[in-house]
């Protein structure tokens, strides 16, 4: 299966922050005006062309993107949990935009591998990976699907360093699927 991997489009924390949701509620920010141009915009891209399908995440941004994407192709849009985004605590216990940097921050130092000395309950990018591409399997017997969903799920698939708001990438997918750039080290995946 071809997947076409689009980022969604630039979100408006302002609603969640400005209310103080924590945890996974501040995940409810919808796009901005210009990530709904974005979308407009990523939605006339020839490599959208001749897709059966988009797979969307579940949280609002995403399925914002997508919605928008499907008004524009024709094309149903089904939601696959575990394409969320990385979870910044896994307790979900984040209040803040101060919480996610801390996260990214310590991820980065270690990787993305979960490490004994890791002091915050990040996801390791090898459980992102795994869930992902589970999440992924049931659409086997399609040839080609959209996929809205967040640059660190993008990046378990194939990792060309940033990925803008609306960016796509593109892979292929099987039940067979190996992350390329991508080296074991015990039970997590590490970047080359």
């Amino acid at each position: 299966m071809h997947l076409v991997l689009v980022r969604h489009g630039e979100q408006d924390y302002t609603l969640t922050e400005g209310r103080g949701f924590p945890g996974p509620a501040r995940e409810l920010a919808p796009l901005t005006e210009r990530g709904v141009a974005q979308a407009e915009a990523v939605a006339k891209d020839p490599r959208l062309q001749g897709c059966q399908l988009i797979v969307s995440s579940p949280y609002t941004r995403a399925l914002q993107t997508a919605a928008i994407i499907s008004r524009r192709l024709d094309l149903p849009i089904e939601v696959a949990f575990d394409i969320h985004e990385w979870l910044i605590d896994t307790q979900y216990k984040n209040r803040d935009f101060t919480d996610t940097l801390a996260a990214i921050e310590e991820a980065s130092r270690f990787k993305g591998v979960r490490t004994p000395e890791a002091k915050l309950n990040w996801e390791g990018y090898d459980q992102v990976a795994r869930r992902a591409a589970s999440a992924l399997l049931p659409y086997l017997a399609y040839e080609k699907v959209i996929v809205v969903t967040h640059g660190y799920v993008m990046k378990q698939f194939y990792n060309p360093g940033r990925i803008p708001h609306c960016g796509i990438v593109e892979v292929d997918f099987d039940e067979n699927f190996t992350w390329p750039g991508y080296i074991e080290r015990g039970t997590s995946r590490e970047p080359r």
